[in-house]
């Protein structure tokens, strides 16, 4: 597997390097899976540009790096667990990011945005921050 970047005005570093060989190891932890059981959907090569891309963006606006997993649905999530709640991003790898939130006050934020969609992630940002 080999990652894509979204930008190539981007260079590389060291944060994306770490990023990156954290995401093939997953990728290569889901095949073995889906090899053991044919059950388990692939997740498209597509949703790891979309998280690596994604997480790039995370990191650069200052928000904790989440927990990564493959989900036996077939895509990528990315998860935070706070002392306030929980938020997920959902990534299938067509460009859409599918957000929800819950916080300790029975409070639930959710929507969905394309990557290409700056605002949308910005509102989506916001929503996370306010459980970080």
């Amino acid at each position: 597997m080999q990652l894509q970047t979204h930008s190539q005005n981007i260079g590389e570093n060291s944060f994306r390097s770490c990023i990156r060989r954290e995401l093939v190891e997953l990728h290569n932890n889901t095949e073995n899976a889906i090899k053991l059981d044919s059950e388990i959907p692939d997740v498209p090569e597509t949703a790891y540009n979309d998280a690596l891309f994604l997480l790039e963006v995370i990191f650069n606006s200052n928000i904790p790096i989440p927990n990564i997993n493959a989900t036996k649905h077939g895509s990528l999530t990315l998860k935070w667990h706070t002392a306030d709640g929980t938020a997920n991003m959902d990534l299938c790898g067509n460009g859409l990011v599918v957000y929800n939130a819950f916080s300790d006050e029975d409070r639930k934020d959710e929507g969905a945005c394309q990557l290409s969609d700056t605002a949308a992630l910005d509102e989506l940002f916001g929503a996370l921050r306010c459980i970080l």
